[in-house]
């Protein structure tokens, strides 16, 4: 079974990695694209050898030969959009942060599982088969218990004027919503479900209306407790995740690509992780969920409790106080 895809959303990240993804996947075909703008979108559709291009919505999920659509809409949109195409009849691949708020992550969810649509969301770093390993690592006790994780995501990113992503009412959120539904996320897939957090955030370089910057504490069922950092300020971090338990450790970071540094009776070991294309993962894992019914690697529940996690620290920084997050 091949899915054909529509794409909502063709900016930038779309064009450099989503959509040649879809083009090279197993059981996926780019059928059509959505702009706004009919010259900008019938250049993608060229470019990327789309089928057909759409400039509203509305035309998109009128298509009769669509199968699934990409959601990578502004966070603000994305509510809407699932439930549109859930009632449609299509299957769903969400970007993250999934929505607005957990209500919305709910509502879309209800949608999805109403229509009998496959819902799931785009948090990449479960498909990159270094974190799929550490987190069968973990599960097997080869650190023992977990004691502490860390996941940095510091990067320079400007904010322009008048952007979505600077915009707390279009976006939800700065550099929490934006790198950290991918931090707590990976986290939380690795180490286990989330209990408590305690945040910070702060604006105090570029002033926007959002945070630049945002620290998350999180503690977990299990006892272990776990780190983020975010940043569009900072000018940039190798680390890539820290796990920490009572009978080793795993590092990875980035040296002219991806290396994972683990510790365990008494032995350090290094291992070269090769370049992976997570997208093509996800949508050939997206066409076998469809076709034969495979478990999804990232479900809207797992959308739906990042956007609470996320809630929680929100809610932490301007309280300060630690915010409870249970299931």
């Amino acid at each position: 079974m091949t899915l054909k895809w529509g794409v909502l959303g063709a900016g930038s990240v779309a064009q450099r990695r989503a959509i040649p993804a879809i083009n090279k996947a197993k059981g996926a075909t780019l059928h059509a694209v959505l702009s706004r703008d009919a010259e900008r979108a019938s250049r993608i559709a060229t470019e990327h050898e789309a089928k057909k291009y759409y400039t509203t919505v509305e035309d998109l999920l009128s298509d009769p030969e669509l199968d699934a659509v990409y959601i990578s809409t502004p966070v603000y949109l994305h509510c809407e959009q699932v439930i549109q195409a859930s009632e449609r009849g299509f299957h769903v691949l969400c970007d993250k942060p999934m929505g607005m708020n957990p209500e919305e992550c709910q509502r879309m969810i209800d949608a999805c599982e109403a229509n009998g649509v496959h819902l799931q969301i785009c948090f990449l770093f479960r498909f990159h088969s270094c974190f799929q390993q550490i987190r069968n690592w973990v599960k097997a006790g080869h650190f023992g218990q977990i004691v502490q994780g860390r996941m940095p995501i510091l990067k320079p990113f400007q904010i322009d004027k008048g952007a979505w992503r600077g915009n707390p009412e279009l976006g939800g959120g700065g550099c929490l919503m934006d790198l950290g539904a991918h931090s707590v996320d990976l986290l939380r897939y690795i180490i286990g479900e989330v209990s408590e957090v305690s945040a910070f955030c702060n604006s105090t370089i570029h002033h926007y209306d959002v945070e630049e910057t945002g620290t998350i504490l999180m503690r977990f069922e299990n006892g272990a407790q776990a780190v983020t950092d975010t940043s569009f300020s900072a000018a940039g971090c190798d680390l890539v995740l820290e796990i920490y338990g009572t009978d080793g450790w795993v590092l990875v970071y980035n040296d002219e690509g991806w290396k994972i540094k683990t510790f365990l009776d008494g032995q350090a070991n290094l291992i070269p992780s090769q370049y992976e294309d997570l997208y093509q993962f996800q949508f050939e894992h997206f066409a076998r969920c469809v076709a034969e019914d495979e478990q999804p690697i990232a479900t809207g529940f797992d959308g739906l409790r990042t956007n609470q996690i996320l809630a929680a620290a929100y809610e932490s920084d301007r309280t300060g106080k630690a915010i409870r997050c249970s299931r």
